[in-house]
């Protein structure tokens, strides 16, 4: 990763011009991602990409293509989500939206700067502007988007109010989102530890659920807010449902 960041510096930049939307480091991270989670027994069951099928594109003699871009909503209860998440996508291309504060890790900070992703400082306007700006384009391009609308991890496993503000990128270029439910990564990974505590297949077993794509044409804000938080919350175990009275959505 870090030869890469090397690379993409050199006067001309020729390795950008190779690869314009950083799939490289991408391809690297699933790579060591499918020997340490192998090794280790972290792979969560996948469940539901099945759903995907209804945004891949088909010509007009019926030959489908690739999928289409979109924009994947997770909840959040544990660091593991991130690589639960990758794990629909394969070597496929994708930018995560990470809060700013992630660049200060080691080692993690430069590989989701190095890889493109988009950082956004929810204090900082210009930096939020900037962060939309870059989502939008990602999508035109042809890249998926990555996005934790609880803003940060949960500290009692349960599902929090979403903020809006990353749906407007989806929203801006028409792009669906696919509500994507993790169960049980906070067993594998408790909120305070920093490396998981047990494989994933042990019980209570991970489970990545995806599901059917949530078109963002035709309806508001506040309809699509509660269409993609409650397609999540239906598909999480009981003890990670949202609280009675927890609010759906919160401002940014």
């Amino acid at each position: 990763m870090t030869l890469y960041g090397v690379l993409r510096k050199m006067p001309g930049d020729l390795l950008g011009k190779i690869d314009p939307f950083r799939r490289i480091p991408i391809c690297i991270g699933y790579a060591w991602g499918l020997v340490v989670m192998t090794f280790f027994g972290l792979w969560a069951k996948l469940e539901g990409r099945e759903n995907l099928e209804v945004l891949r594109e088909v010509d007009a003699n019926g030959k489908k293509g690739k999928l289409k871009p979109a924009m994947y909503v997770a909840n959040h209860c544990s660091w593991m989500d991130i690589p639960f998440v990758c794990q629909i996508f394969g070597f496929l291309n994708y930018k995560i939206i990470a809060k700013a504060e992630l660049l200060k890790v080691p080692i993690l900070g430069k590989a989701i700067q190095v890889g493109g992703h988009i950082f956004l400082d929810r204090t900082n306007r210009k930096s939020q502007m900037t962060a939309f700006k870059s989502g939008v384009q990602c999508l035109k391009d042809g890249v998926n988007l990555v996005t934790f609308p609880e803003g940060t991890r949960s500290k009692n496993s349960r599902m929090g109010s979403f903020k809006m503000g990353a749906f407007k990128m989806a929203q801006a270029v028409g792009a669906s989102i696919v509500p994507v439910s993790i169960s049980y990564a906070d067993k594998v990974q408790p909120l305070d530890y920093a490396f998981p505590a047990k494989p994933s297949a042990w019980s209570p077993k991970a489970v990545i659920k995806v599901g059917k794509p949530i078109s963002t044409e035709g309806v508001s804000d506040d309809e699509l807010l509660e269409k993609v938080w409650n397609a999540i919350a239906d598909g999480l175990p009981e003890s990670q449902k949202p609280s009675p009275g927890t609010p759906v959505g919160v401002k940014n």
